[in-house]
């Protein structure tokens, strides 16, 4: 069987292109994405008696007649069931039997029939359609990986608005959504605890932290704390890092009840947490119970270009603590809204924002405006590239 393919922006306008070459019974074989374009396989290369069984009537009246259909047999079977009277019990239940089964395999060749005919469809995602088709901001939104529950969830922000506008307004309500409005409050907590897995950039986000805080008020110098289950002799970044902004560092050994945690060191105190995550909560919860909850704040420092499935994971293992997120490593790796909508959909709020690079004011905090704009400029990099 010969096959032709055919390329095109999109799969409008490669469908356009089957027809002008093969004709309105062209069979379509397989569709896939080339880049930015849709390709598409298909030939004019059929029997007559397989087109009369693939193509006979229009698609959406068959499948009605065919559930008509169904439906008719199903009344006439139980129409039977209930008129008929035998005398012999046996002799009833055997043509039963035999009339279920009888009906039971004309329902099984009618659905394979169905199946049949399904098989022939052809599908696309929101990147396939044409620009005529696509150009709303709903499909646009899910073109640039915005999920498809935030899109419908903030509809009413952008609803009745031209593309430009109504991305504008999604992205200002989607921000307000995830970003926290009360960032200034975890720098006057008595303990800020940081969380996450090993290479997020935990040890490096409490010094920006304590950085910040002594710009804000030169006079306080928060002690930055390492904790582990034993003390153990290797590479103490920290300690550098406690040298270069002149402050105090300690480690702390975990115990069993914490009792002994709080009086270490006077002031505010940034911990390190490099403890398996179970071991964490625990000492953060036990802290939070001696000196109230209010005057400790959690920090998930996770790092830019996470993957959904970590990211969610992250999130339900610290839910309890109700932790702000703080991303890492931003001048390294793109923040997507793939990512973001995560957030969202798990109603958790982000708080910060980070390189690599430097510690003195490298430190972002992601408030609603600040969010948008960000996220405007990858939009805008985005529909450039289209």
């Amino acid at each position: 069987m010969s096959t032709h393919k055919f390329l095109a922006s999109d799969t409008a306008t490669a469908m356009e292109e089957v027809v002008k070459k093969l004709g309105p019974d062209a069979l379509i074989i397989a569709t896939s994405k080339r880049g930015n374009k849709v390709e598409i396989e298909a030939t004019n290369n059929v029997s007559n008696q397989q087109k009369e069984k693939d193509f006979r009537g229009n698609f959406s009246d068959i499948l009605h007649s065919k559930i008509d259909h169904l439906r008719e047999k199903q009344r006439t079977r139980i129409y039977n069931r209930s008129s008929n009277d035998f005398d012999n019990v046996d002799s009833r239940n055997s043509f039963t039997e035999k009339y279920q089964s009888s009906e039971m395999l004309k329902v099984r060749e009618q659905i394979k029939h169905l199946q049949n005919m399904l098989s022939g469809l052809v599908l696309t995602d929101e990147k396939g359609l044409n620009e005529k088709t696509g150009n709303s901001v709903a499909l646009k939104l899910r073109q640039l990986e915005f999920s498809p529950e935030i899109v419908s969830f903030l509809k009413p922000a952008y609803d009745g608005l031209n593309l430009s506008r109504g991305i504008s307004a999604f992205l200002k309500a989607f921000a307000n959504k995830i970003a926290s409005n009360e960032i200034e409050n975890i720098f006057k907590s008595h303990v800020i605890f940081i969380v996450g897995p090993s290479g997020a950039g935990k040890t490096t986000l409490s010094a920006k932290l304590a950085a910040r805080i002594m710009e804000k008020e030169k006079q306080l110098r928060p002690t930055l704390v390492s904790t582990e289950r034993e003390l153990a002799h290797r590479r103490d970044d920290l300690a550098y890092y406690s040298k270069l902004l002149n402050l105090p560092k300690l480690s702390y050994q975990i115990e069993e009840n914490c009792s002994s945690f709080t009086s270490i060191s006077t002031g505010q105190k940034i911990v390190d947490i490099s403890l398996m995550a179970e071991e964490g909560k625990y000492f953060i919860q036990s802290i939070r119970n001696e000196i109230g909850a209010t005057k400790v704040s959690t920090v998930l420092c996770l790092p830019s270009g996470i993957n959904r499935q970590l990211l969610s994971d992250q999130i339900m293992q610290y839910d309890e603590l109700n932790p702000l997120i703080a991303f890492t490593k931003v001048d390294e790796c793109q923040l997507f809204p793939r990512e973001l909508c995560v957030l969202a959909n798990k109603n958790v709020k982000m708080g910060f924002m980070t390189g690599s690079r430097t510690i003195l004011g490298s430190l972002a905090i992601s408030e609603p405006a600040v969010l948008a704009g960000h996220l405007d400029g990858y939009i805008t990099d985005e529909l450039n590239h289209e």
